[in-house]
C-alpha cells in the first residue's frame, strides 16, 4: 500500500514538475505568449458549449443560458472572474426557485 501512494506521489509531482520545467525555455516565444492568453477563454468556452448541448430540458436550457449571460456581463463589467462566477451561480441557483 505505502508503495503504491508512493509511486502516486511521484506520477503526480512529475506529471506538474516537468511541465513548468519545458516552460521554462521556451517563457519567450511569442506564439506561446500567444497561447496562453488564447488558451483559457477556449477552454471555457468549449466547457460552456458542452453544458448547454447537454441540457435535459428546456427549463434547465434557459435557466443555463441565464446563468452564462448574467457570469459573462458581471465579468465584462467588473473584470473579475470571481464576481462573474458567483453571479452566475446565483442566477442559476434563483432561477431554479422562480422556473421550478
Amino acid at each position: 500500500m505505502i508503495a503504491a501512494l508512493l509511486v502516486c506521489a511521484a506520477v503526480t509531482f512529475a506529471l506538474r514538475f516537468l511541465p513548468m520545467q519545458v516552460a521554462h525555455r521556451y517563457r519567450d516565444r511569442e506564439d506561446l505568449r500567444e497561447l496562453s492568453t488564447l488558451l483559457p477563454a477556449g477552454l471555457m468556452l468549449i466547457l460552456v458549449a458542452y453544458t448547454l448541448l447537454e441540457a435535459d430540458s428546456g427549463v434547465q436550457l434557459s435557466r443555463l443560458v441565464l446563468a452564462a449571460v448574467v457570469a459573462v456581463l458581471v465579468n465584462l463589467g467588473s473584470r473579475n472572474f470571481l464576481l462573474g462566477f458567483l453571479a452566475g451561480f446565483a442566477a442559476y441557483s434563483l432561477s431554479g426557485l422562480a422556473l421550478g
